[in-house]
C-alpha cells in the first residue's frame, strides 16, 4: 500500500473544511496517511496564536486523533542533517521544519502530500504530490 505523509498545508486545508481536501482525504485508506511530529507542532503553534486557542486546539486534536504521527527520531535526524547540509552547500536552503518533514517522508518511504511541491522539489529523492492538482484515484 502506498503511504502518504501529510504536510501542514494539506492538514490546514482539511481543518478549514476545504471540500477538495476533505473529499480527497476521504478517498484514501486512513492507514495510508500519517503526519510528522513536526507538522503536529506547526498546527499547534497555529492554535496558540489563535484568538480562541482552546477551540482551535480541540479541532486540531480531533483531526489528528485517527492519524498516525511519525516521530522525529535518530534516523530522521540523520537524514535531515544530510539534506540540510547538501542544500546549504548549494545555497538553496528550505525552512528547517520543511527539511525535517522532507527527511521524515524519505526515511519512512512515504510520498509527501503538499501544496508546496515546487518548494520541496529542491529536495532530491523526495516524492511529492499535490492532491489539489492531482487527487488520488477514487
Amino acid at each position: 500500500m502506498t503511504r502518504f505523509l501529510l504536510d501542514s498545508n494539506f492538514c490546514i486545508a482539511c481543518l478549514r473544511r476545504k471540500p477538495w481536501a476533505l473529499q480527497t482525504l476521504g478517498r484514501v485508506p486512513r492507514l495510508s496517511v500519517a503526519v510528522s511530529s513536526i507538522t503536529v507542532g506547526e498546527l499547534l503553534v497555529g492554535t496558540c496564536l489563535s484568538e480562541d486557542s482552546g477551540r482551535e486546539a480541540a479541532k486540531v486534536e480531533a483531526f489528528l486523533r485517527p492519524i498516525q504521527v511519525i516521530p522525529f527520531g535518530r534516523e530522521e535526524a540523520s537524514q535531515w542533517a544530510k539534506l540540510d547540509a547538501g542544500l546549504r552547500k548549494q545555497g538553496n536552503r528550505i525552512e528547517t521544519e520543511d527539511a525535517i518533514i522532507a527527511a521524515t517522508a524519505m526515511v519512512s518511504g512515504m510520498i509527501l502530500v503538499t501544496g508546496n511541491a515546487k518548494h520541496f522539489g529542491r529536495v532530491k529523492g523526495l516524492k511529492t504530490v499535490d492532491w489539489e492538482v492531482q487527487p488520488p484515484p477514487a
